[in-house]
């Protein structure tokens, strides 16, 4: 991909050969593609293929929460993008021969606000409630900051939570979902956005025992 500020060519778009042209935050894009495809398979491109796929399915089932964990970007970025790089690298393990993605290494947010210490996790009638350490990130969170939390539930449904972080030491959020029973949730996941939205902290795994 090439930019070009060429005041002779002005706005730029559409497609000839193999080059696509097009304009973004008022500069001209020229994307070329290859005029040879290749289905490279080595075993470290196909490494790859799986965990993007990986990838791609988590995106899907978190992209709500994902949207709102990763406002610290530069403006050409999307979350989208931000959520494949923090996780490529880190959110794997390999589980007899095949790459798997690693639930507590698993990034939803990610940014320069403390993480949420998770100090217990109770389910019951309710939901899941979650009691967290707000003191531990005083003064850099605020009382009027957001705590968000979500939990995946094995049928796909995704439950989200949000509310100010409070001037308690000790806060607590609820989860609600209709069976309190632990064994329908995936994974569950916490972390602090702030009022203005413009910082994160990175997503705490929280462990909803079965």
């Amino acid at each position: 991909m090439s930019i070009t500020e060429n005041p002779l060519v002005g706005r730029a778009k559409g497609s000839m050969a193999n080059f696509t042209m097009y304009t973004s935050h008022n500069k001209n894009i020229v994307r070329g593609k290859a005029f040879e495809i290749k289905d490279a398979k080595s075993k470290d491109q196909l490494i790859m293929r799986d965990r993007m796929k990986l990838l791609a399915d988590r995106y899907q089932s978190f992209k709500s929460i994902i949207r709102l964990g990763f406002p610290e970007r530069r403006e050409d970025q999307t979350s989208h993008n931000m959520f494949i790089s923090a996780n490529f690298s880190r959110a794997f393990e390999i589980i007899d021969e095949i790459q798997v993605i690693s639930k507590p290494l698993l990034l939803l947010s990610k940014g320069s606000l403390p993480e949420v210490k998770v100090m217990n996790v109770v389910t019951g009638t309710d939901g899941i409630t979650i009691r967290y350490n707000a003191k531990e990130m005083f003064p850099d969170v605020k009382d009027d900051d957001e705590i968000i939390a979500c939990a995946l539930l094995n049928s796909g449904g995704l439950y989200i939570a949000k509310q100010f972080v409070g001037y308690e030491d000790i806060g607590t959020i609820l989860l609600k979902y209709p069976n309190s029973d632990a064994e329908v949730v995936e994974c569950c996941y916490v972390f602090v956005r702030s009022g203005d939205g413009k910082k994160a902290s990175n997503s705490t795994y929280v462990e909803v025992k079965k």
